[in-house]
């Protein structure tokens, strides 16, 4: 995953697209395969929601529309959910661990709207989805709206992930 990140960084940066890099996909990438490398159950859990309930969804619809990729994002966005999956094995995912991924999502917006320009709408800071945004109003109505939907597919996620978990014993 580190390679991946590594060569996807040098891409964007060369296409003039390195404030993408704050996309939330590619830094809960970076946690989870920190994560990985230092056994660190927090960056672990907290990357592989992230990646399986937001990233790797909004990666296919960006895609399906006609976005662009490459081989190293699609094989980010692919491999990412699997290693966090095959590491969180026979695990429970905490019920706090959705609340850190949309805080971690908020900071995200927050820096994108500091630091990237409107014109890349990195993290959807500056208005909604571009294939929706002649629909949907712009401001705080379709902000508000894009965190209850990114909680609630945090929540199923975690939910789903859970069921196939027995609940241990205390």
């Amino acid at each position: 995953m580190m390679l991946l990140l590594a060569i996807l960084a040098v891409q964007k940066t060369q296409d003039g697209l390195a404030p993408e890099l704050l996309w939330m996909c590619h830094v809960t990438s970076t946690m989870l395969a920190l994560g990985l490398l230092a056994n660190a159950a927090p960056l672990i859990v907290t990357g592989f929601l992230c990646q399986g309930a937001i990233a790797l969804p909004a990666y296919v619809l960006h895609v399906a529309a006609g976005g662009h990729t490459s081989l190293a994002s699609f094989l980010l966005h692919a491999s990412a959910p699997a290693l966090g999956a095959l590491a969180w094995r026979g695990r429970r995912i905490p019920a706090v661990v959705p609340w850190v991924a949309l805080a971690i999502y908020q900071l995200l917006v927050a820096l994108s709207q500091a630091f990237t320009p409107d014109s890349m709408n990195v993290n959807l800071a500056f208005r909604p989805w571009d294939p929706l945004a002649g629909f949907l109003p712009s401001g705080w109505p379709i902000r508000a709206l894009n965190l209850v939907l990114m909680l609630a597919q945090l929540h199923a996620a975690r939910w789903l992930w859970n069921r196939t978990v027995p609940a241990s014993v205390s």
